[in-house]
């Protein structure tokens, strides 16, 4: 039995089986909601062959819905369609696996429940130890909290593990300039930047030679060029300016100091977790494409603590769908 896993976020969807293969691709569910059946038929073009599907999503909280229940009933039905001659499961938020239809039934217990099964996954490295799973996406962070190998949140919701520090609203592809800070500090002074979708985190870590150019990646505040140039005159427009009115080292001045900002927010989301649960951090599993930000953020939050990074457990490309890979994993054993 070979099991697929899906997982629709709001801006990218991602698919894996347990044996390797692992895929991701843009989709701006926001933008273009009716174009999602067609997307996912795209899927069943590149899948190697597989016997079930498993999804789990965090798109239903996109805008284009009224409310998160619609959004999941909306991606479920999109599901439905295309996969109409597979057995589907639905992961849920507690770590089940419930039919198609009882999600749809009951759509928020399956909302937003792809962090549970990257922690489910991620507890069989921890061996009875306890610690964390920190992973930091293009949108979000999730920091996970295991005893004893088994997730230990109480959460039940994305507004839930807000309130506990184990969801901050930060990555390192889309979060907005104006998201992170109100102020940078510019010649001297401390200049306001600019409440406007001019600038996000990737260009932070371009402008730092943290992430590679991908000039064929058109995702950006402006639809230009993932390439260090436009990023700074991107960064340059936070502060109303145009890139040749600043200079690179005034750039990078300003992007150290943005991703200094972003390192301090996920590490206040850990200290919070750690001491509200009061856990003794043996281990961290460290996961997804800003896995240099959560390693600077533990550093930064004083949890001296042995860590695993996913890429070296699992592979680089299956970690980059780590969620869609867990679940795949997850079914397969537990699939009845």
């Amino acid at each position: 039995m070979t099991v697929l896993g899906v997982d629709v976020g709001g801006a990218n969807i991602k698919i894996a089986t347990g044996d390797g293969f692992a895929h991701s691709f843009p989709f701006a569910i926001w933008k273009k909601k009716h174009e999602l059946v067609v997307n996912l038929k795209h899927v069943l073009g590149m899948t190697p062959v597989f016997d079930r599907v498993a999804v789990t999503m965090t798109a239903e909280l996109a805008d284009c819905f009224g409310s998160k229940a619609e959004g999941v009933r909306f991606v479920l039905g999109a599901i439905r369609e295309v996969f109409a001659n597979y057995p589907v499961k639905v992961y849920t938020v507690t770590g089940q696996m419930v039919s198609l239809e009882d999600a749809i039934m009951d759509p928020i217990s399956v909302a937003a429940a792809n962090w549970h099964a990257l922690g489910c996954f991620g507890g069989q490295w921890f061996q009875g130890k306890s610690g964390l799973v920190v992973d930091v996406g293009s949108t979000t962070t999730d920091i996970i909290p295991l005893v004893d190998g088994q997730v230990a949140s109480k959460s039940k919701s994305d507004l839930d593990r807000l309130l506990a520090g184990e969801l901050v609203y930060l990555g390192v592809e889309r979060t907005p300039v104006c998201g992170i800070t109100d102020y940078v500090n510019f010649r001297g002074k401390r200049c306001p930047v600019a409440n406007e979708w001019f600038a996000t985190s990737i260009d932070i870590l371009l402008a730092l030679g943290l992430f590679d150019e991908e000039p064929e990646n058109h995702g950006t505040a402006d639809g230009r060029p993932a390439t260090r140039e436009f990023a700074k005159t991107r960064l340059a427009r936070m502060i109303c300016a145009d890139g040749d009115e600043v200079t690179w080292t005034e750039i990078n001045e300003v992007a150290r100091e943005l991703n200094s900002i972003m390192v301090k927010k996920i590490a206040t989301g850990i200290r919070q977790v750690v001491e509200e649960l009061k856990m003794n951090v043996e281990l961290t599993v460290i996961s997804g494409h800003g896995d240099f930000l959560a390693e600077a953020a533990l550093d930064s939050a004083g949890v001296v603590t042995h860590r695993e990074y996913l890429t070296d457990l699992i592979g680089a490309n299956a970690a980059r769908c780590a969620p869609a890979y867990a679940l795949a994993n997850l079914a397969q054993k537990g699939w009845d």
